[in-house]
């Protein structure tokens, strides 16, 4: 993929004029969303800046778009405020599940590909993401849908992972050996209900993407008047041990093998298990 952009567009692959990209087929609009400082929430105001732009450039004579797409990563209902801004151009969501880490080798391989919007708009995407067969895909006529796909991902992990965080302090706090817990870890993913339950613990979930989607999630909640006890928990308790530990030092995609279904640790995960010195906190009750 990265010798594709830089054969198409040039090594920087970059514009200096937003014009340029009106004779395109399709612009994505792929731009931080980093959370506000106190709420959480995700800051919309790049998107919504390069949204007015880009609607004004739409009423130019050289406008040949046929879709405009938010790649990234917003709250349910914004696609649907964005996409009133455009007259005459198809809008869909399709966004991303790419890691930082491997960005390039997941866009080789995407990892899941999801998108949404009007039928028209979701056969244009079907075109261009028609080279990835092998690739889970989910296609929806509701922006809505595709949005909500992306946190319920990324908070089922922060949800397991601060989950797996509570068992592993209270297997210290009880006296159980670690390597007794790492047993443990292998045993439950061998009913197949719980074959992919399993996620690291020992440190914090950290990064970006976790923390940045589960807050902005949680934003979201409140603004709807949604109670969100069981992502609370995870956020307090990923909190908690992040202040006690830190992050889990080891890459992510080092931490987990997934192989027949399950997913299984690494060794280099369980070395960083029996090793630890530091016990992972008791509480993560904020207040």
């Amino acid at each position: 993929m990265r010798e594709r952009v830089a054969e198409t567009f040039g090594s920087d692959a970059s514009l200096t004029d937003l014009t340029d990209v009106a004779t395109v087929d399709a612009v994505f609009m792929c731009v931080p969303t980093d959370p506000l400082p106190l709420s959480g929430a995700a800051d919309l105001t790049i998107i919504r800046s390069l949204v007015r732009e880009l609607s004004i450039i739409e009423s130019s004579t050289e406008w040949s778009v046929s879709v405009v797409v938010q790649r990234s990563t917003c709250p349910p209902g914004t696609a649907a405020q964005l996409a009133a801004s455009f007259k005459r151009t198809l809008f869909a969501v399709n966004p991303s599940f790419l890691s930082k880490e491997t960005q390039w080798e997941d866009s080789n391989n995407p990892p899941r590909i999801a998108y949404g919007g009007p039928e028209q708009a979701t056969k244009i995407l079907d075109r261009l993401y028609e080279e990835f067969p092998g690739s889970p895909r989910y296609v929806s006529s509701s922006f809505e849908a595709v949005e909500l796909l992306k946190y319920v991902e990324n908070t089922i992990d922060t949800v397991l992972i601060s989950l797996w965080n509570e068992y592993l302090a209270y297997a210290d706090a009880i006296g159980l050996d670690r390597a007794y817990f790492v047993e443990l870890c292998s045993a439950i993913i061998e009913r197949d209900r719980f074959a992919t339950t399993l996620r690291v613990p020992g440190g914090a979930f950290g990064k970006w993407c976790l923390p940045k989607d589960l807050k902005a999630l949680l934003q979201s909640f409140e603004q709807h008047g949604v109670d969100a006890q069981v992502l609370e928990g995870a956020d307090a308790t990923n909190d908690s041990v992040a202040a006690t530990v830190g992050e889990n030092p080891v890459p992510t995609r080092n931490l987990l093998d997934l192989a027949d279904g399950r997913t299984r640790l690494a060794p280099v995960a369980q070395d960083f298990l029996l090793k630890a010195t530091t016990p992972l906190p008791r509480g993560g009750k904020r207040g």
